[in-house]
């Protein structure tokens, strides 16, 4: 479906691996007023405020936890001081997205414990080596699941908790005007949503509550569980929910689990059939890279203006 001339792509680049106001501004001189971006979960208070004024109406999501927090939303926890610290991190993190003016808001939104889920990729790391994890994981490196593991009577029950409390969240963010975007996950145990039917099932939940597609982490699902890539984009994308995606490829396949955040070109990923599919969705497109931001940004309007 090709854009009619003058219309704007919804093009945007995560904050995720920019850490100073300096970054920003290169970006920006390079890119213009085209330029729209995604707050990121590694953000303190402190780079929010001095980048306000650079960006202030230019900000298209927000990911959660946002100013960053000690641990990500979990509300697939039974403990209910680690649901009441999820939810008040998701306030604040609304009250961020309407400051930049920002309409929606991605997250990590449960995981198969009921410990708090370190924001720090190394503590997450040691938690997820933990005992009650072991049992579940099939490859070592990564802590990378089986394909039975969504099916089991554990991972059911924690998905069912925070679907249950996502429709609280959905709900309250529904009288601000913003809305909710549940991200599939890469297929490390203690992590959910991984798979296409999951993705869909979400979406029925509530008329705010969608799903932010990240392109990377299915992908790697895809080695996990057996299912078509492309396939699986199409059934998440028919259910009109995909509110906005992550773009990046990783160096994944049979036998091995990265979650690279490359460039949008590098391993041989499908982009160009990607992109066809995520053509037709709306949805904004977000590139979560850990390197070549601006190279990405040309390379992504360049391919999309051929759709």
């Amino acid at each position: 479906m090709k854009k009619h001339p003058g219309e704007k792509r919804n093009i945007a680049l995560s904050l995720v691996d920019m850490n100073d106001v300096p970054e920003v501004e290169e970006y920006l001189a390079r890119v213009g007023d085209e330029a729209r971006f995604e707050l990121s979960y590694t953000m303190s208070s402190k780079f929010l405020d001095e980048l306000e004024p650079l960006i202030a109406g230019k900000v298209l999501s927000i990911h959660a936890c946002c100013p960053a927090t000690e641990f990500f939303p979990n509300f697939a926890s039974a403990d209910t001081r680690v649901i009441a610290r999820s939810f008040e991190d998701m306030y604040a993190t609304l009250e961020t997205a309407l400051r930049f003016g920002a309409t929606i808001v991605v997250l990590h939104s449960g995981y198969a414990t009921d410990c708090g889920m370190p924001s720090a990729y190394r503590l997450r790391s040691e938690l997820l080596g933990k005992e009650e994890f072991r049992a579940d994981v099939r490859y070592k490196d990564g802590s990378i699941c089986g394909p039975d593991y969504n099916r089991k009577e554990p991972y059911l029950r924690f998905s069912a908790r925070t679907s249950e409390n996502l429709i609280v969240l959905a709900e309250k963010y529904a009288e601000s005007g913003v809305r909710v975007a549940a991200e599939n996950l890469n297929p490390r145990v203690g992590y959910l949503f991984h798979t296409p039917d999951e993705m869909v099932a979400l979406t029925r939940l509530h008329p705010n509550l969608g799903v932010c597609l990240d392109i990377g982490h299915l992908y790697i699902c895809s080695f996990v569980y057996g299912f078509d890539y492309l396939e699986g984009i199409r059934e998440i994308v028919s259910t009109g929910k995909v509110f906005t995606c992550h773009l990046h490829s990783n160096s994944s396949g049979p036998g091995r689990f990265r979650d690279d955040h490359q460039s949008i070109d590098r391993n041989g990923f499908p982009i160009g059939a990607v992109l066809d599919i995520l053509a037709e969705s709306g949805a904004n497109l977000v590139l979560e890279l850990l390197e070549e931001p601006l190279r990405n940004d040309i390379l992504l309007r360049e391919l999309m203006a051929m759709r």
